[in-house]
């Protein structure tokens, strides 16, 4: 491989033979090289392909005031992630992570924490990522010395659940975590009990709540129906509460988003809400 850029004595761009490129670092790779010379392959620890259709100008930007050792935390955070979960996060996650990492230390030791006002939401709906964000806390603690409380654990939790839904920004994370959270509170307003966050069915629902959700606040709802009216009319009919549920998170969605749900969405919904309420409830005291 090539020297194509220099961003610090351990961190370096370079191409490769068929013209792919990538970032690597490496203890003393790029120190006193310049530009188009062989890199040094024994040195490299780590390596990052860059996409050619996009390289990112943010993480060229933040290669160039970041250490190496936040790349190694990062890398070290993504692999457990991938670990729990699998190879489902898009490659931004790299960008985001560290530009996180290197300013969350930067504030810890100036101890300005902050405190994450959806903590609760992120914990209780997406519990594989907070788990990611607690590990992450961990290697921080390792690599650093720095011990953060676990709102800085969610932070990082929003950021895998970006990268698991292809980068999306993360603002319409935040929307849709906040309408899950009142939907559940028209849930447990209608019915009055305590769903079993440990069951199959409130899984199901939730992920059917998250995906149903990133469509409709990112305006691409399925437009199209099946026009199955009789189904309709028999969920109407053999579930009345739950669709009565259904109706009213309907009348949310339309007051907050503007979006009404598709006859068919109604009926999953109302499905799923008979499921979730039916099995394994505690009523509220």
């Amino acid at each position: 491989m090539i020297i194509r850029q220099i961003f610090n004595n351990n961190v370096i761009r370079a191409e490769d033979q068929v013209g792919h490129e990538y970032v690597i670092i490496g203890n003393g790779l790029g120190f006193k090289k310049k530009a188009g010379q062989r890199v040094e392959e024994e040195r490299i620890e780590k390596t990052f392909m860059l996409k050619p259709e996009k390289v990112p100008r943010k993480l060229i930007d933040l290669i160039g005031e970041t250490s190496v050792e936040y790349f190694s935390l990062a890398d070290e955070i993504i692999a457990y992630a991938k670990a729990e979960m699998g190879d489902i996060f898009n490659d931004n996650i790299y960008i985001t992570l560290i530009d996180h990492i290197h300013f969350a230390i930067a504030r810890y030791r100036k101890s300005m924490n902050l405190k994450n006002a959806l903590f609760w939401q992120i914990k209780k709906f997406y519990p594989k990522e907070f788990a990611i964000g607690v590990q992450a806390l961990s290697l921080i603690r390792k690599h650093f010395d720095i011990e953060m409380d676990q709102d800085e654990a969610s932070f990082i939790a929003m950021h895998f659940v970006n990268a698991r839904q292809d980068g999306q920004e993360m603002q319409r994370t935040v929307e849709v975590t906040k309408a899950m959270s009142d939907i559940f509170s028209i849930l447990t307003e209608e019915y009055q009990v305590k769903l079993n966050e440990n069951s199959f069915n409130y899984s199901r629902f939730l992920t059917h709540l998250q995906y149903f959700l990133q469509r409709m606040i990112s305006g691409e709802q399925e437009r199209s129906a099946s026009g199955d009216n009789f189904l309709y009319d028999q969920i109407k009919v053999k579930f009345p509460k739950a669709f009565a549920c259904t109706g009213k998170i309907n009348r949310y969605l339309e007051q907050t988003y503007g979006n009404a749900m598709s006859i068919d969405e109604k009926v999953y919904l109302t499905i799923h809400i008979q499921r979730v309420t039916s099995r394994d409830m505690n009523p509220l005291d």
